[in-house]
Parts: C-alpha cells; structure tokens; sequence
C-alpha cells in the first residue's frame, strides 16, 4: 500500500479491484484508459473500433484483476498485453469477414 498522501499503484488498485472494491476500480479504469485507448487505434486504426476494444479490455480487467500476478510483471504491461491481444483479434476478425464477402459467402 502506498505511504500517506500517495496515489496507489496499479498495483495496489487492482489488489483492490480484486477484493471488489468499485471505487478503485474507477481509478483502475481512468490510469490505463487513454493508453489502452492509444493502442487499441494504432492497431485497428479506427475510432470507433479502438474504443469499443478499449472498453471491452477494461471490462475483461474489472472481472478478471484477481488473475493479476504482480511477481510476472508491472500491472500495465498486463493490462496493455490484454489490449494488444483484442485489437489484433479485433483485425483479424474484420478481415476474415472481409475475406467471406469477398468470396461471396455471407458473414458469420
């Protein structure tokens, strides 16, 4: 836990999260959101798809923080890890689709 007067950790505010503690969680959410964010575009490069996955990395944050194992690394490399993941999964999701349609076959 930090000292008197200090912000705690993403670390510490996923301990927290863990417990189901809400109000952590709204720091939890607003610390990695716009990096989350800034990833999520570069990789699927549109608005709109960046914060849909954006949003579903946070939600898969605030049910999954007890998994957070701080002996395997910093709390944002796995919550950017997560946000890596989707967006790649969010691409090649829309080129598979892309894929069917042009092949004339409906999309799943």
């Amino acid at each position: 836990m930090p000292a008197s007067g200090e912000e705690p950790s993403l670390e510490d505010l996923l301990a927290q999260v863990a417990l189901g503690h809400e109000q952590a969680f709204d720091r939890v959410y607003d610390l990695p959101a716009g990096p989350v964010f800034g990833l999520a575009r570069r990789v699927v490069r549109d608005r709109a798809q960046a914060e849909e996955v954006a949003q579903e990395v946070l939600a898969v944050v605030w049910r999954t923080a007890s998994r957070y194992d701080r002996t395997r690394g910093s709390a944002l490399s796995w919550v950017m890890t997560m946000a890596h993941r989707r967006s790649v999964d969010r691409v090649r999701s829309a080129q598979a689709s892309a894929g069917r349609v042009a092949a004339g076959r409906p999309s799943a």
